[in-house]
């Protein structure tokens, strides 16, 4: 299985990320076992998992007891390095209390303490998701999540009433660019705790599912009855198709008032920025005006950069955006090979069984070579490209 989603659409709070995990398989005894050690020098609880149901849809709901005893961040810290973890479970542990620990500070000082997340609750949902996580082997696969539901209206929290998301939230929301919406009902979806989670386990938020053959599910119960399922999913799972897939976004707009140069110019800056392709159709615009349809392929954290440079060259009035558009991907590596007493690098694309498809030698420095020894570059190419298909053979 190489694909996980967590449906977000009630949120997430420690206790369905444990019951999540636990009903899609993760060892119940094992989570258990990893809870009591972290926590056995600070008091003695009472950890279960039990079955619920919540809008009629069966669940698993993960209760800890006491709850309201406060540690403070160093002695998690000590008794996290003093656990039986493995030492990625223990990195994975930090990773996700300096989420909170940062956006605790952020919002309230320093001087406010770890109030919201050090309680025996809030560390028992750390250590038991990261248990079960690493159980399920899901740290080797691709996490996706949807959009998270944050809820709505106000909650008691230990620094007063209030709104929903509350700050410290929405500092992790904001610090770990997240995707969420508010509703659809008016109580707190998403704790402190829970974004923090799932900050550190989500490698890319997604508007809709992506394409995968679910083999297994887990549903864990929130605390409360709502008027929607109180339930946090989680979905396993793998491609069936020969290629890799990622997302990327689509950037593209019509130009009619800018010379070839100009485009020339800005087709390279693109390149330089790092784009991964840029394409320059010519197109006849409004009242049979000649014009440019230009399309750019971005990483989509670079979105709002590259329409900048777009617009600022160009004096283009708007971008169309694809802010996360699908692709299917070969994987891709570079290999160097000496030829003539130069180096020139070699592109090689596999489908996911490790099939070879493709092999293409670098045109800068194929070219390069060609102009010492005055061999035909289509010569170069060729021999630089057989030579690597010989030794993948």
């Amino acid at each position: 299985m190489n694909k996980v989603l967590f449906n977000t659409e009630s949120g997430v709070a420690g206790d369905m990320m444990v019951g999540c995990l636990v009903d899609a398989g993760a060892d119940q005894e094992l989570i258990l076992s990893k809870i009591r050690d972290v926590l056995k020098g600070f008091c003695e609880i009472d950890v279960c998992f039990k079955e619920a149901k919540r809008n009629s849809i069966s669940s698993i709901k993960f209760e800890v007891m006491p709850k309201q005893i406060d540690i403070s961040y160093n002695e998690i810290l000590y008794a996290l390095k003093k656990s039986g973890l493995t030492d990625a479970e223990k990195n994975c542990c930090i990773d996700i209390l300096d989420v909170l620990r940062d956006a605790e500070a952020a919002v309230h000082g320093d001087s406010a303490g770890f109030h919201e997340v050090g309680q025996v609750d809030a560390v028992a949902d750390i250590v038991g998701s990261v248990a079960g996580f690493y159980d399920l082997g899901l740290d080797k696969k691709r996490v996706f999540s949807l959009p998270v539901r944050v809820g709505g209206g106000y909650v008691d929290t230990a620094h007063g009433r209030l709104s929903v998301p509350t700050p410290a939230t929405a500092e992790i929301l904001r610090g770990c660019k997240m995707v969420w919406s508010g509703g659809p009902v008016n109580e707190e979806l998403l704790t402190p705790t829970g974004a923090a989670i799932l900050s550190v386990f989500v490698d890319e938020f997604v508007s809709f599912p992506p394409e995968m053959k679910i083999n297994e599910i887990g549903k864990g119960a929130g605390s409360k009855e709502l008027d929607v399922p109180n339930i946090l999913s989680v979905y396993l799972g793998e491609s069936e198709g020969v290629f890799f897939e990622d997302s990327v976004g689509v950037l593209e707009t019509n130009i009619d008032d800018v010379d070839g140069e100009t485009i020339g110019y800005l087709k390279n800056r693109l390149l330089e920025e790092g784009v991964l392709d840029v394409s320059v159709v010519p197109t006849f615009m409004k009242k049979d005006r000649p014009g440019f349809i230009l399309k750019v392929i971005v990483e989509k954290e670079d979105i709002n950069k590259v329409s900048e440079i777009i617009v600022r060259e160009t004096g283009t009035l708007g971008v169309r955006v694809s802010s996360n558009q699908h692709r299917f991907v070969v994987e891709r590596d570079i290999r160097s090979i000496s030829i003539f007493g130069r180096e020139v690098s070699v592109k090689v694309g596999r489908l996911r069984s490790g099939e070879v498809i493709d092999v293409s030698a670098e045109y800068e420095d194929c070219r390069e070579v060609a102009d010492e020894t005055g061999r035909p570059l289509k010569e170069i190419k060729k021999l630089v490209e057989a030579r690597v298909l010989r030794d993948l053979l």
